[in-house]
C-alpha cells in the first residue's frame, strides 16, 4: 500500500510542476497590455489604498507608483518561479534525490524553462525577452528549491527527536 501512495504523490507533484508550467506560460501569452493591467492593479492598490494615507502629493504618488508597478512585476516572476522550483525539488525528493542533484536538477530545468519562457514573450505583442527577467526567475527557482529542501530538514530533525523521546 506504501508503494501505491508514494507513486500516487509522485504524479500529483508532477501534474502540479507541469500546472505551474502551463499557468506561467499563459502568462507570458497575454499581450502587454494584459499584462500590465493584471499588474497595475496590484501596485494601484498598494499605491492608493496603503500608501495616499501618507500624505504624499500627487507627483510623489506617481512616482512611488511607477516603483510600485516595477517591484510588483519582478516579485511576480520570483514567486511563480519559486513555486516552480519548490516543486521541481519536491518531486527530485519524492524520488529520494540527494541534496545537490535536487538543487541542480531543480536549477537547471527551472532555469532553462525560464528562458524558454522570455523567448516565447518575444513573439508577444508589446513584450521583450530580458535577460534581467532570467537571472530573476532563476533566483526564484533556487530560492524555492533550497526553501524545500529547508523544510524537509525541519521536518526530519522534529521526527527524529519525537523518535529519540519514545525510545527513551
Amino acid at each position: 500500500m506504501q508503494r501505491k501512495k508514494l507513486i500516487a504523490v509522485r504524479i500529483v507533484l508532477i501534474v502540479l510542476t507541469v500546472a505551474v508550467m502551463s499557468v506561467i506560460f499563459m502568462l507570458s501569452a497575454d499581450t502587454a497590455d494584459e499584462s500590465n493591467e493584471k499588474s497595475v492593479i496590484i501596485s494601484d492598490t498598494i499605491v492608493y489604498k496603503i500608501l495616499s494615507r501618507l500624505n504624499l502629493t500627487e507627483e510623489q504618488l506617481e512616482k512611488t507608483a511607477n516603483a510600485v508597478f516595477v517591484i510588483v512585476r519582478k516579485a511576480a516572476h520570483f514567486t511563480e518561479y519559486a513555486g516552480l522550483g519548490f516543486l521541481l525539488a519536491s518531486v527530485c525528493v519524492s524520488f529520494y534525490r540527494k541534496r545537490l542533484f535536487t538543487v541542480l536538477f531543480s536549477q537547471i530545468t527551472g532555469s532553462l524553462y525560464a528562458v524558454s519562457d522570455e523567448v516565447h514573450q518575444y513573439f508577444v505583442p508589446g513584450r521583450s525577452c530580458q535577460a534581467g527577467d532570467v537571472l530573476i526567475d532563476s533566483c526564484g527557482v533556487f530560492f524555492g528549491a533550497v526553501f524545500l529542501l529547508f523544510l524537509c530538514f525541519l521536518y526530519f530533525k522534529i521526527k527524529n527527536k519525537k523518535q529519540r523521546k519514545i525510545d527513551n
